[in-house]
């Protein structure tokens, strides 16, 4: 929508501003590409108003469908008279003059439909993933944060998992704190967490599944590939599709020749290598509209996927996270260092007791450095000083307040563990504060009686 040639999605974009006015998130879906006769994925409809009453941020639930589609046709026939009416229309009206007065108005399994024009025929890569991975442009700028689901996502997704998971994209200083840990011999005891710089992530996603255990340097992308090309409905004796092999054995040789010891100096500071690891599910992404590093990170993603014409973006993705992070270790001039099979004692407290490694930093050119989770030290507490009232383990809540000046940013890749555990405290905070403003109003109406 913002290149040098036109898109299906630009007639689109005054009807989706319009109907995204005053949501702070959209969730959206899109089923496009192929006559759609059915739609699958539901949801529980939201326009923002139930969040408003709770002066909760606003979630909107938006579906892109064909409207030459048989599905499209079929809600169309059954919109009743009235309805029609209210939009200057009859049951005789031309279908196509249907289709424009009624875009943006008409809802199906909680999602209100923008019908899209030109979509049941097979579209190319630049056009189908132009809305999953740069969807900017498609709303209003009263939206902040949206949330990507593809259609065929196995889960019924609700507002409240858009409110949960946009949240989780910003996090205030976490002051020092002390937490426990095993020691060298394997007993317990404990260390002191060094404080934390505001965070916020620019995207957030979840991890894939039983990823080998080897550094990024060893991942084996043919393996890595196949499973990717299962999650999109590819059988195990099917072969691999002549495009994805070629960008497989592009990133396999560029990793290779840019990893070659023979191409490097002395200078220990480049000998970091290539590390292809950070592979993703795609099925639900959270993007972060209104920071430039995320425009940034989007855009390169969008361009590296198209240029495959594939519908692997997650292998994509790997692929420019290994690239940004080579480019972050040399700018930073991180110490090379030489991995070792099992995690050290520290990074064991590091990764058990935080949720720091799920955070992937993005150099910015503005705001503070990010923290990587190998920079952080905790320190253990000598044991006749574990007693002091000032090293007891408490829990320790990040600030509430955010500013840009001291802003970090990174790209989320949140562990299932880790979101489960979020989602109750989040449920457990909002549902407290849902009863503290009623209790509010209540007290507020008594009073005025």
């Amino acid at each position: 929508t913002q290149s040098c040639t036109d898109s299906i999605f630009d007639s689109i974009i005054p009807i989706t501003h319009e109907s995204t006015e005053d949501c702070d998130v959209v969730m959206y879906t899109m089923a496009l590409g192929y006559n759609v006769e059915d739609m699958v994925l539901e949801t529980q409809f939201s326009d923002g108003e139930d969040q408003e009453e709770w002066q909760e941020n606003t979630v909107c639930t938006l579906a892109f469908l064909p409207s030459e589609s048989s599905l499209v046709k079929d809600l169309i026939g059954r919109v009743p008279a009235n309805s029609l009416k209210e939009r200057g229309l009859t049951a005789t009206s031309d279908y196509r003059m249907k289709v424009e007065l009624l875009n943006g108005y008409l809802s199906h399994h909680g999602w209100l439909l923008i019908l899209v024009d030109g979509a049941t025929k097979p579209m190319s890569a630049e056009t189908m993933f132009l809305p999953k991975l740069t969807p900017a442009r498609l709303f209003h700028s009263d939206v902040r944060k949206v949330m990507y689901v593809d259609e065929n996502f196995g889960h019924t997704p609700y507002p409240d998992d858009a409110q949960f998971l946009t949240s989780e994209t910003s996090r205030g200083v976490l002051k020092e704190r002390t937490v426990k840990g095993p020691d060298a011999k394997g007993h317990e005891t404990k260390y002191k967490l060094p404080k934390e710089p505001q965070r916020r992530a620019v995207l957030l996603v979840s991890p894939m599944r039983h990823i080998p255990n080897v550094e990024g340097h060893k991942m084996p992308l043919k393996q890595m590939t196949r499973k990717l090309l299962n999650e999109v409905f590819f059988e195990e004796d099917e072969e691999e599709p002549r495009e994805v092999k070629v960008q497989r054995e592009y990133y396999e040789n560029a990793r290779a020749l840019i990893n070659s010891m023979d191409l490097r100096s002395l200078d220990t500071s480049s000998w970091h290598r290539l590390e292809v690891k950070d592979f993703i599910r795609s099925r639900w992404i959270i993007h972060h509209l209104k920071l430039e590093e995320g425009h940034q990170l989007r855009c390169e993603w969008y361009r590296e996927h198209v240029r495959w014409n594939t519908h692997l973006d997650q292998l994509s993705f790997a692929y420019i996270m290994a690239k940004r992070e080579l480019a972050r270790k040399i700018i930073t001039h991180q110490p090379f260092q030489t991995k070792t099979e099992k995690l050290t004692i520290l990074e064991r407290v590091i990764k058990e007791k935080t949720d720091a490694s799920e955070w992937q930093p993005i150099i910015s050119a503005k705001g503070a450095l990010p923290i990587h989770h190998s920079e952080i030290s905790p320190e253990a507490i000598p044991l006749n000083l574990q007693d002091l009232p000032s090293n007891d383990v408490r829990s320790v809540n990040p600030d509430s307040i955010y500013d840009n000046i001291d802003s970090t940013y990174y790209v989320r890749i949140m562990s299932d563990k880790r979101m489960v555990e979020s989602r109750v405290k989040w449920m457990k905070f909002r549902n407290a504060r849902r009863k503290h403003i009623k209790r509010m109003r209540q007290a507020a109406r008594g009073s005025g009686e």
